[in-house]
């Protein structure tokens, strides 16, 4: 016989494993979520921390600047600028977090932002010492910010600028344009100034270019602080401050918002954008979602950017905040973003003003807007938000308005395209490996519960039905063996009747013949 012990452990046993499994099966997006907050919330010294640190991934950048083929005709009204498009100029990004602290009391993590870009002549269409002929961007940004001074000051900033500022183009090689940057008279008469007399002569650096110097610098990407996620881990990735505030420079109005890149509120919900805070615009950029599709074997959502995201405050109500004085004045397709280019009137659009209002495209020449060239996408996983690729493409534009410029008083009213950049990530393949475990886990986890639950039930039922079904057989024989001994006790009972029967005729039968028998 099994002993009771070992069917009440068994079943116990077979209990809890049937029990653990089946809540195991109904709680299991539950479960998958706390895995994914325990191995994703960024801590000191864990595998995700140093992904994040350092990527792997390596950022392909390709640059194309535009040069200006017909600045001889600036001042012929009835002559649209005419531009050429040069590149792309290729270059790799790697990028690095340094200083990094970590805020306990309000769960947050802070640092500074390195990048290297190197060049890749092989890849590239162009050479770093083509000449690139483009609108003076000094004196433009210096027109527009004497706009907001007292009127001696300005006198005296339209003095030294006949001096050193008559010149309406800039011409100057393709990477003195891009990160090696150059220097101009007005940046070193700047320098010799007292600091405070002249705000609007207070350069930020000592060279000026479209990318200067973005190649080994922190200071150009500012101050970041972002949320670990260990208290909220909706907040994961999300900015909290930049430069040390929590709201935009150009529009206190307006709260920083928006993922630094690597992380994204999960799981992802169909219908709704995704949104980026992006330094190089000093604001949150959205993203919509476009639909689903299948990347190198894993599902995933798409999102690609739309006219709704570039477009102005009244045509898109979330872009109101950062309206400034011109905001109804700017046709929809032109971020402003004059506080990243240092009171330059310096607009973000998508390249060749894809998606914008015809408006601008008409203004010049030599914009040929293409979807499949132009087209902002990015491709997310939806349980844990990871980046899968990204092509994004941005353009910056430099307006010139004749009213505020004196130097360009008898030109047009123009946006001009000044650069360009392709900004082309993919997940390496040893993370595309990882990425595609999480279905497989998922998958065992299923499978896994079921088996539990069926092999608990099992142990549960497995002794007492085998001692119920001993019983039950032992009745059984009990019951046969009693049936058995009462046959044979009613057949002995039987044969002797029946003998006795036989005995006492033969002697009834004895006892006639003995009385027919004469004396």
């Amino acid at each position: 016989m099994i002993g009771k012990e070992r069917i009440l452990r068994t079943s116990a046993a077979g209990l809890l494993l049937a029990t653990g499994s089946l809540l195991s099966l109904i709680y299991m997006e539950r479960i998958e979520r706390w895995v994914l907050e325990w191995f994703m919330v960024l801590r000191p010294g864990t595998f995700i921390y140093d992904l994040w640190q350092s990527p792997t991934i390596q950022t392909e950048v390709d640059l194309y600047i535009f040069n200006w083929t017909n600045a001889e005709d600036v001042t012929n009204t009835t002559i649209k600028p005419r531009f050429e498009e040069l590149g792309p100029y290729h270059f790799t990004e790697k990028m690095q977090k340094l200083n990094v602290e970590w805020h306990d009391d309000n769960s947050t993590v802070s640092y500074l932002r390195k990048s290297r870009f190197d060049f890749v002549p092989e890849k590239s269409a162009g050479l770093p010492s083509d000449p690139v002929v483009a609108p003076n961007l000094i004196i433009v940004g210096l027109y527009q910010k004497m706009l907001r001074i007292n009127p001696f000051m300005r006198s005296l900033m339209i003095m030294a600028l006949n001096v050193y500022g008559k010149e309406t183009t800039m011409v100057k090689t393709a990477s003195e344009w891009m990160f090696d940057g150059f220097e101009t008279p007005l940046i070193k008469m700047g320098k010799v100034l007292p600091p405070g007399l002249v705000p609007e002569m207070d350069f930020a650096y000592e060279k000026v270019g479209y990318a200067y110097p973005r190649n080994g610098s922190m200071e150009i990407y500012g101050h970041h602080n972002v949320y670990t996620g260990r208290d909220n881990f909706e907040k994961l990735g999300q900015i909290a401050r930049w430069r040390y505030n929590n709201v935009t420079e150009d529009s206190p109005r307006c709260k920083l918002k928006g993922s630094t890149g690597e992380f994204h509120p999960v799981p992802l919900l169909k219908g709704k954008p995704i949104s980026y805070f992006l330094p190089d615009l000093c604001r949150e950029f959205q993203i919509d979602y476009f639909g689903t599709t299948t990347f190198r074997g894993i599902d995933a959502f798409v999102y690609k950017g739309s006219a709704r995201n570039m477009a102005n405050g009244t045509d898109n109500p979330d872009n109101s905040c950062y309206c400034q004085d011109n905001c109804q004045e700017v046709r929809s397709g032109l971020l402003n973003i004059s506080s990243c280019w240092y009171g330059a009137p310096v607009f973000a659009s998508y390249p060749h003003f894809y998606l914008a209002d015809p408006y601008y495209v008409e203004q010049v020449e030599g914009m040929k807007p293409d979807k499949d060239r132009h087209e902002m996408v990015v491709i997310l996983e939806p349980k844990t938000g990871m980046l899968l690729e990204i092509k994004a493409r941005i353009m910056a534009n430099l307006l010139v308005e004749p009213k505020t410029q004196s130097l360009y008083r008898k030109a047009r009213k123009t946006f001009f395209p000044l650069i360009w950049a392709d900004y082309h990530v993919q997940i390496t393949d040893d993370l595309l490996l990882y990425m595609k475990l999480v279905p497989v886990a998922e998958w065992a986890g299923k499978v896994c519960g079921v088996l539990g639950v069926v092999l608990g039930v099992v142990m549960l039922f497995y002794y007492p039905h085998q001692w119920i079904w001993k019983k039950r057989f032992m009745q059984r024989i009990e019951i046969n063996t009693l049936e058995v001994t009462r046959m044979s006790e009613s057949t002995k009972a039987s044969g002797a009747v029946e003998e006795s029967s036989l005995l006492m005729g033969l002697t009834y039968t004895g006892a006639k013949e003995e009385v027919r028998i004469p004396c």
